[in-house]
Formats: structure tokens, sequence, C-alpha cells
């Protein structure tokens, strides 16, 4: 039977096609929107609960959150790093981490900071950055730049790589991370003295500069990144610094809650199109599904001519349908992983790293979907034709 139904398929090769590229549009589609969702939900929940306060410059809650936990956008402004000393000291801190930003290596963000912001990230080799112009690579930046411990890498003013070049004060490359498929894995870690150096520019070089792109002076940061020993060690914080008008508290959990509804939407309604697909495919395939046993009538009629049971018949057919269903199964899986990798870098901009090779076990489900889809209207049809056949004999 397995053979007889292969030799049916290359004689059909076209309406075969047909079946499996309908149902691969859906499916990959499919499988893309709930991988993807999952991954961004899961990267929101998991970064979202580290910190308990963000304090940075006035301005947009979203901005602030996005800028210090998924490094985009663009940050606020500056405080001063005397808030910082004053955090650490307060009893009521369990942790205060100074965030900067401002230069770029080509595509790579230059995030100041303390070793503290790197908590809970392994290196692959090399060692953290400890003095001056020191720096610790992500594992995609190194990567993609080819680069390695003891390098030098000369950053850029702003954060699109196409600012003033800072030669004077290239960056020595102490450390490479672990990949950590977050992102972290395409930034580059410094302290916040390496920062202020670097842009301790001559008043040549500061002419050069955008007028309405902001600058970091030494003594200042972008934001600080503030865990609490407490729940009420955390509001009374939040009361306190939230009365200067100059300063933005947040809570990134809430803050983040907020992106992740939007993404649940925009995932649902993805779903809900998805469906209607799979059901177009559903029509689809029981179509071509009676084309084939229409143009097989004659065949039909003479297998039955020699004795071949409706039963064998009716599991060829079946084998036909299930190896359509499996190709497209495992064609669909393929191309949702190829359009992972994909978009991968282009979504990277956005904070979002996608691991290509994370698949989840409700993938399985909708392959398997995917698999009842393609025989079920065989299944319908080889039932009613062999419900004629009886009453004809």
């Amino acid at each position: 039977m397995l053979r007889f139904a292969l030799k049916n398929l290359a004689v059909r090769k076209g309406k075969v096609f047909l079946s499996i590229l309908s149902i691969v549009f859906s499916a990959s589609v499919a499988l893309l929107a709930y991988n993807v969702a999952t991954q961004v939900r899961g990267g929101i929940v998991d970064t979202a609960g580290y910190y308990d306060l963000i304090i940075g410059p006035a301005g947009s809650s979203t901005q602030l959150a996005m800028n210090t936990m998924f490094f985009t956008d663009q940050p606020l402004g500056t405080i001063p790093y005397s808030l910082v000393e004053e955090l650490q000291e307060n009893p009521m801190v369990q942790q205060a981490v100074p965030f900067l930003m401002g230069d770029s290596y080509n595509s790579a963000r230059i995030v100041g900071s303390t070793p503290a912001l790197l908590e809970g990230k392994e290196l692959r080799e090399g060692e953290m950055f400890s003095q001056t112009f020191d720096a610790v690579l992500g594992a995609a930046v190194a990567e993609k730049y080819g680069l390695k411990v003891g390098d030098e890498i000369v950053t850029s003013h702003g954060l699109t790589g196409n600012g003033t070049e800072h030669a004077a004060q290239p960056l020595r490359v102490t450390g490479i991370l672990k990949t950590t498929h977050t992102a972290y894995d395409n930034q580059i870690f410094t302290s916040c003295e390496t920062v202020w150096a670097v842009h301790g520019h001559s008043e040549e070089e500061e002419e050069e500069h955008d007028e309405e792109e902001e600058h970091v002076e030494e003594g200042e940061v972008c934001a600080i990144l503030v865990r609490t020993r407490s729940f009420n060690d955390y509001y009374q914080l939040s009361e306190y610094y939230a009365s200067d008008a100059s300063l933005l508290v947040i809570n990134p959990a809430t803050v983040l809650r907020e992106v992740l509804e939007n993404v649940d939407v925009s995932a649902k309604i993805v779903y809900i199109l998805c469906g209607i697909i799979l059901g177009m495919n559903v029509l689809v395939i029981s179509v071509i599904t009676l084309l084939n046993l229409l143009d097989a009538k004659k065949e039909i009629a003479l297998m039955r001519l020699i004795g071949v049971s409706m039963e064998k018949i009716a599991l060829m057919h079946l084998i036909q349908n299930g190896l359509t269903g499996i190709a497209a199964a495992g064609v669909s899986l393929g191309v949702s992983r190829l359009c992972l990798v994909w978009m991968s870098d282009y979504v990277s901009s956005m904070g979002i790293v996608l691991n290509a090779g994370k698949v989840y076990p409700a993938e399985g489900w909708i392959l398997l979907l995917v698999f009842a889809i393609s025989i079920l209207p065989t299944v319908a049809c080889v039932f009613s034709m062999s419900r004629r056949d009886g009453l004809e004999n």
C-alpha cells in the first residue's frame, strides 16, 4: 500500500504541492505567532521582576522602562550621580545600580554601569570590567564583529554608530558573556567612569555633535535601578523620590505589564486569523481530496474488479494524505524556525531576542492539528465511498 500511495502522490504532484503549500502557510504563521508571543512574554516577565524601582529624569514611563530593561529607545536625559550614592547608603536599599547610555559600537550600544548590572550573567571567557576603558561584550556582539578578549574597539558618539569616533579612547575587551538569548547579548558593558572619560571631549569635538543630542557629563547617569529590602521600603522610597518633579519613579513590573497586555492582544488577533486560515484550508483540502478521488474513480473500479477490498483502497488514500500531512507539518516547523532566524536580527533593535531553537510543547499540538486537518477530509470521503460501495454490492 505504501508503494502504491507514493506512486499516486508522484502522479498527482501538482495537487499534492498545492495541499502542502496551503497547510504550510497557515501552520507556519500559527507556529511563529505562538513562539514569538511566548518568548516575548517570557522575556518581559523574567526581566520585569528583578528591580523594584527605576529612577530617572521626568518623562515617559514606558521609555524609561524599555531603555533600562531592554536597552532600546533613547535615554530620557540625565540625573546626578549623587543620587546613586545617596541610595547606596540608604538602609532601605538592597542594591542601587547606576545606568548610563550614550555611545555605540556599530549597532551595539555602550552601557555604563557596575558589574552588579550583570549579576546572574556568566562569562564565556575573560573577566569582568574593573578598570577604566575595560569592556565586556554580549555574546552576539563578539560573534557578529569577530571580537575576542584583548581586542580594542573604537566607539562612536550617539546610539546610531554614525557619530564622532572616540579614537583617542578605545575600549579593551576584557570579557565576553555567555549567550543569554536576551537583549544583553547585543550590548557592550563598561563602567560609568569609562563613559565619563570617553565623553571628556575637547571643545572642538563637542561642537561637532548634534546640539539636540543629550550629552553625558561626569557625575551624571541616565537612570538608577533599585532593589529594596521590603515592600514597605519600596513604598516609602517611591513616595519620597516621586515628590521631586524633576524625577520619574516607576515600578518596572507595572509598566511592562501594560506592554505585555498589548502583546497579548496582538497575539490573540493573529491566533484568530490563523484559525480562519486553517478553516479555509480544511475546505481547500476537502475539495482537492474529492477531486483526487474522482480522478481515481476508474482506478478504484479496476482495483475493485481484480478483488482489492475497499478497506485497502481507503488505507492507500489515508496513507497518501497522511504522508502529505507529515510533510506539511515538517516543512511548517522548518519555515517557522527560518522566520525566527530572519526576524531575530530585525527585532533585536527593539530589545527582543528570539531563540530559533526554542520549541514549546504547544507547538507539537499545533502540528498534530495540522496532521489531523490533512487526513480528516480523506477519512470522510473514504467513509462515504465505502457506504456506497456496500449498497452497490
